[in-house]
């Protein structure tokens, strides 16, 4: 499956206020108060993986306001980064200090993991 394109997130793994971290869908992160804030604004994002190697962080415009480059209408870019593929694997690049740290995409049956933390599925 090629990773160019857009995609939504459908699962987060979302820690709550007692710091346990689980594997939730997008609604159940937005419906739980014990979720922080910050992790409900992240759930609703978006990924944009260009063929050029780079890897758009998409954030509703409604939920961060004017913060951030204006994508389209309804989107603001929320970070940049690479994405390569490399020995049969896909990896993005979190920006760490100023360096790219790579780390794997993982596919999970007709998505993929990013970050350990984001389960996407294509748009």
């Amino acid at each position: 499956m090629s990773i160019t394109g857009l995609w939504k997130i459908t699962d987060m793994n979302a820690m709550d206020k007692s710091f346990k971290q689980t594997w939730r869908t997008v609604e159940d992160v937005l419906a739980d108060e014990s979720i922080h804030p910050m992790q409900k604004i992240m759930a609703q994002g978006m990924y944009l993986f260009r063929e050029d190697g780079k890897c758009l962080q998409l954030m509703l415009k409604e939920i961060v306001g004017g913060d951030g480059e204006s994508y389209d209408d309804k989107y603001v870019i929320g970070q940049t980064s690479d994405w390569k593929e490399e020995g049969g694997k896909l990896f993005v690049a979190a920006v760490e200090d100023g360096e790219n740290d790579w780390q794997e995409i993982v596919p999970d049956s007709d998505s993929f993991i990013i970050f350990n933390m984001f389960k996407i599925a294509k748009v």
